[in-house]
């Protein structure tokens, strides 16, 4: 784990410890704390800032063998802000035998529940949130099924931290989830890591001096990541999902009904712009 750091102008020297409680000592140009949403890094910056902040949601995710649904190459997204099933397909060889070995995360509200630490290893029974979708039953895709055919569920609560005013002090910067945790709406958990580490590539390659390389880099990355962590608090763009909820709770024919076309493609378009995602940013 690490312990501390410190630097000069020849470079920065970093310290870990062992489990069995002895310390290394590693020299390098600088320090790149991509560390996660419990970054020790981030927490020596911040020593204040406390736990990660709850949203009163908690997500179960597993994989669970399926017969195809639609094309068998769907990604689909079910419900609303307070009860949703994600769910698609992630492997071509049980494509190829006629087959879907499938991802899904299911999600609901639990505003009273005391969140355990976020931790990819925590696993569980599916009694702890399979009854509420026992009536999601369709003709294209059965959920109960999914969630019964599941070996192992792992859980953890949907949370995120504040935005920083500042990721970098001398040779060392955060990235990825040590920089700012978000919400996984708009598959940005992992997007946004990427578009941090192009970034910060091109600003070390482009700046003889690491400082100034660094908070170019955070200059660039922080604000874009920023408004990210704040728009993802209101669903980015599945907010649709929650304005069809709101406007149509009793169901409808047609989604443009209840959402105009040109509305739905209003909110996809800002989403896409604000994460770095419209064609011209892609392309580039």
């Amino acid at each position: 784990t690490l312990v501390d750091w410190e630097d000069d102008e020849t470079g920065v020297r970093v310290h870990f410890q062992r489990r069995d409680g002895t310390r290394v000592e590693v020299a390098g140009n600088c320090l790149i704390a991509a560390d996660g949403i419990h970054s020790a890094a981030r927490r020596q910056l911040y020593p204040t800032e406390g736990d990660p902040i709850y949203s009163g949601r908690i997500l179960w995710r597993a994989v669970s063998e399926a017969a195809p649904f639609l094309t068998g190459r769907t990604m689909i997204m079910a419900g609303h802000q307070n009860q949703k099933f994600v769910c698609y397909p992630i492997s071509p060889d049980h494509a190829r035998q006629g087959k879907a070995l499938i991802n899904w995360v299911a999600e609901l509200n639990v505003p009273d529940w005391k969140a355990p630490k976020q931790d990819w290893n925590r696993q569980v029974s599916k009694e702890r949130f399979a009854e509420p979708f026992q009536s999601w039953r369709f003709d294209w895709l059965d959920v109960p099924a999914l969630i019964d055919n599941a070996e192992t569920i792992y859980e953890y609560p949907l949370v995120d931290r504040e935005p920083l005013p500042s990721w970098t002090k001398g040779r060392m910067t955060l990235l990825g989830d040590a920089a700012h945790p978000m919400y996984p709406v708009g598959s940005n958990g992992a997007s946004q890591a990427i578009l941090d580490a192009e970034t910060l590539a091109d600003t070390l390659v482009n700046h003889s001096n690491v400082h100034e390389a660094l908070m170019v880099y955070e200059s660039i990355r922080r604000p874009a990541t920023a408004r990210i962590v704040l728009m993802n608090r209101q669903n980015g763009p599945e907010q649709v999902m929650q304005l069809a909820e709101e406007r149509a709770p009793n169901g409808f024919a047609q989604i443009h009904d209840v959402i105009p076309r040109q509305e739905l493609e209003e909110i996809a378009a800002r989403y896409k712009q604000t994460a770095g995602f419209s064609v011209a940013q892609v392309n580039r």
